[in-house]
C-alpha cells in the first residue's frame, strides 16, 4: 500500500501498512487463500462501485487460477511459470514445486516465486482498475467452468456438501461421474 498511499493518497493513506501482514502463507501459514489475492481484492473493494466489484474480483480469481506464475522475476532466477488451477496457497505452492522440482518449501526459489506472483497479481489488478476507470465499467472473460457448473447444479442448497464455490471441483475432489 506504500506506493498507493504516497502517489494516490486517500483512501490508501488511511490504511496501516500492517493491515495485510498476516496473509503471507495463505493466512499465517494456514495455506488457505493466496495472500497476494486478499490485498488486491481489498483495493478493488475500496475504489470500485458495489455493483461492479464482483466482476473484477471474479476476473482476478479466474485469471489467478490460469496464469503461469511467476512472470515477474525479482531475483532474476528465470523460474518456470506454472498455472495452478486453484486460489489456495497450499495447492499453489505444492503444484509449482512438484512441476518444477524446486524445494524444500523454505527454498529461496519458492520465496522468489511467491514474490513474483505477488507482483504479477498487483500488476493485473492495476490493469483491471485502470480499464475500469477509463471505461467506466469492466467486462472480463470470467465464466464458471462447465465441470464446476455441473457440480454446483446438484450442490446448490440441500445436497452435501452444502458449500458453494467457483473453483474447479474436479481438481481436488475428482470426477464423481467417472468409475
Amino acid at each position: 500500500m506504500g506506493y498507493l498511499a504516497e502517489e494516490v493518497g486517500y483512501p490508501f493513506n488511511q490504511i496501516p501498512a500492517e493491515t495485510f501482514g498476516s496473509y503471507r502463507g495463505g493466512v499465517e501459514g494456514w495455506g488457505s487463500i493466496c495472500g497476494a489475492l486478499v490485498p488486491a481484492i481489498s483495493v478493488i473493494n475500496l475504489v470500485v462501485d458495489k455493483e461492479d466489484r464482483a466482476s473484477l474480483v471474479n476476473e482476478l480469481m479466474a485469471w489467478y487460477k490460469e496464469f503461469p506464475f511467476p512472470e515477474f522475476q525479482p531475483a532474476g532466477l528465470d523460474l518456470p511459470g506454472v498455472p495452478i488451477n486453484s486460489s489456495l496457497c497450499h495447492v499453489s505452492v505444492t503444484k509449482w514445486m512438484e512441476e518444477t522440482g524446486y524445494g524444500p518449501r523454505s527454498s529461496p526459489e519458492r520465496g522468489e516465486r511467491c514474490a513474483g506472483l505477488t507482483a504479477d497479481v498487483s500488476k493485473f489488478t492495476a490493469a483491471m482498475l485502470n480499464k475500469y476507470f477509463e471505461e467506466g465499467s469492466y467486462t472480463g472473460q470470467y465464466a464458471v467452468s462447465p465441470a464446476t457448473g455441473q457440480c454446483m447444479a446438484c450442490h446448490e442448497e440441500n445436497v452435501k456438501p452444502y458449500a458453494h464455490g467457483k473453483e474447479d471441483c474436479i481438481e481436488c475432489h475428482g470426477d464423481p461421474h467417472e468409475d
